[in-house]
This record gives C-alpha cells, structure tokens and sequence, in this order.
C-alpha cells in the first residue's frame, strides 16, 4: 500500500496528536491522582450489592458470584480504606457507621453512572424502546392500541415487559412505564392519565342464565371471580361489598386466578362476575362482549400513571411513544364521557 505526499503528512499528524493525547493521560497530575485514589471497582459494585441488601449471599446471587467471591471483595475494599465497612453479626450483616456514609456516596455514585450509561446506549439504539405495564393494563389497555401506533410509527420497534410487579426500570432498561397506584414510586416520575373506578361485569350469556342481578346483595349467591394474591387484597370482592356495608357468606363460590387476563376470560367464558376496572375493560364493553349489570360503583382512589425514571433521557422515539400515551388517554377519556352524557 502506497500514500501520497499530502495523504502521508495527514495520517503522521494524526498519529501524533493521538501520541500527545495519550501521554497527557498519563502524565496529567489530576488524572494519575483520580486513579490512585479510587478503590477496585469489583469491590465498590460488591460493597453496593452487599450494603442493600445486608446479605453477601443475596448479593453473590445478584452479581452471579459466589458468597465467598463477594466477601473477598468486601475484604479488599476494607483493607484499601483501612476501615471496617461490616458488623458480621450470625447469620447477618450490619453496616458500620463508616458503612452507613460510604454506602450513600457510593449508590449514588453507580446509580448515575449506570443511568447515564443507559442514557448513552439509547442513543445509539433510538428506535428501540421498552414498554413496561401491569398484565390487566397490558391486555386491555394497551395492546388494543399497538396497531395504530405502528401504522403510524412503523420503523418504531417495541419490547413490551410484562408484570404486576414494579420493575426496576433503569436496570432492565426500560424506557417508559404504566403502572397502577398512588403515583408515588421513588425515583420515577409520574404522569397521571386516568382514574379508576370498580363495578361488577359479566358475560350477556352469564346474564340471562343467572336472571337479574340489580344490587349488591344479589351478588352473595353468584359465582364470583377474582384476582389473587396479597397485592390485590385491597381491592377484592370482600373489599368491594365492604363499600356497600355488606359481606360475604361463607357458602359464596368464589374463583380465583393470579392473572387478571384469566379473570376476564373466565368472565367472558361465562363463569361468573368479575370485578371491572373503568377505562381498562372499556373496549370489551364497547363490544358488548361484557356487560355491567348494575350501575353500583366503588372508586379505587388509585389511578393508571405514565412513569419515567427521573433523570433519565429519553430518545426520541421513546418521548414520541410518551407522548403518544398521554394524547390516547386523554382521546378516550372524552370518548367515554360523551357516551355517559
């Protein structure tokens, strides 16, 4: 390979402005006074892991190290600051109180390294986003309007995450979320979109086999079906009867199911009356595939928010998808109140 003249002067200029680059590095006082005061990084991100959760157990499980591999690293770091970060209590650790400070720098620290990396590597994937929600605003929220965003964003490409569980959004690298509550969730920011009131839904087919259900107290000789687990024991068929001054007997069929899409297809199957959430069942009941039969309400107090981790970038497809959300919300909320008028 051969290079002309004005070629060659180019290439050595370039080559030496890397050398000079590369030598200030080394030679720069700052730079060689930052590196030796640092301690091992494997043994700031095992201390993070092993401070939270007060477990080097826990945080082996978390890192995919072992307990030993965590400790020798907490070892190191101990013998690096020359203080005791742990109290090895039986069975359990406690930090110290050098611990105690050490640990508030150090999180903060990773945290916004690990969110400005993330930050980061969104921008060379921008048209890639991950969508995270609860099952029951998933199915009936959300997937019912997928087709319209990708006909009108079709180079957007979505990962959708599934959970009733609040994900750790900055660790699974999750862009935006819909989540079900108060709309207070630490480090999130929170986006109300619509609030959320309960009543008691059905097949038609269910209807006209069990005859007319008017009040609450019909509802004691239904089949009733709910969704299970401690997360939701605030918002049950007891709770909901509880508004009404009225509980359930001990003989009442009840059917129970983890996920809330097992619910309404049971409920849709005809095997009973579930308990309906406004907004998010709105469509089946648009179809007339459910039917309300009373109009006895309870208002949850919670509401469906839009969340994004607070000080976290959005790329520009993500903030497209973003705002896309508030406008549908706010486009089906008219709609449902122009059907109640």
């Amino acid at each position: 390979m051969s290079y002309d003249d004005a070629t060659f002067s180019k290439c050595l200029l370039s080559a030496m402005r890397k050398l000079e680059k590369g030598l200030w590095l080394r030679n720069n006082p700052f730079m060689q006074s930052l590196r030796s005061r640092l301690p091992p990084v494997n043994s700031l991100v095992a201390f993070e892991a092993s401070a939270r959760h007060l477990s080097f157990t826990r945080a082996g499980q978390e890192l995919l190290i072992s307990r030993e591999a965590v400790s020798r690293q907490i070892r190191i770091l101990e013998s690096y600051l020359g203080v005791k970060l742990f109290n090895r209590l039986y069975r359990a650790l406690e930090l110290t109180e050098a611990g105690q400070s050490f640990q508030s720098v150090v999180g903060e620290s990773l945290e916004n390294i690990g969110r400005e990396t993330i930050n980061l590597q969104r921008l060379t994937q921008p048209t890639k986003i991950t969508v995270s929600g609860t099952v029951a605003i998933t199915s009936f929220w959300l997937t019912p309007r997928f087709p319209q965003f990708r006909a009108e964003h079709p180079d957007v490409e979505i990962r959708v995450h599934v959970s009733d569980e609040p994900p750790d959004m900055l660790a699974e690298g999750i862009d935006v979320g819909l989540q079900y509550g108060n709309g207070i969730w630490p480090g999130l920011k929170a986006t109300e979109l619509f609030r959320v009131e309960s009543f008691p839904v059905c097949s038609p087919g269910y209807l006209k086999i069990s005859g007319p259900i008017s009040s609450p107290s019909d509802l004691r000789e239904q089949a009733l079906l709910y969704l299970d687990g401690a997360q939701h024991s605030e918002e049950n068929w007891n709770w909901w009867m509880e508004e009404f001054d009225l509980s359930l007997p001990s003989s009442v069929r009840t059917f129970g199911f983890d996920n809330y899409a097992n619910v309404i297809q049971a409920a849709l199957d005809g095997q009973g009356v579930a308990l309906g959430f406004s907004d998010i069942i709105e469509d089946l009941l648009s179809k007339g595939l459910l039917v309300r039969p009373m109009e006895q309400t309870c208002v949850t107090g919670y509401s469906v928010y839009l969340v994004v981790p607070n000080g976290m970038t959005l790329s520009s497809n993500a903030e497209l998808f973003h705002d896309w959300i508030v406008s549908e919300a706010k486009t089906a909320q008219r709609r449902a109140q122009s059907l109640h008028d």
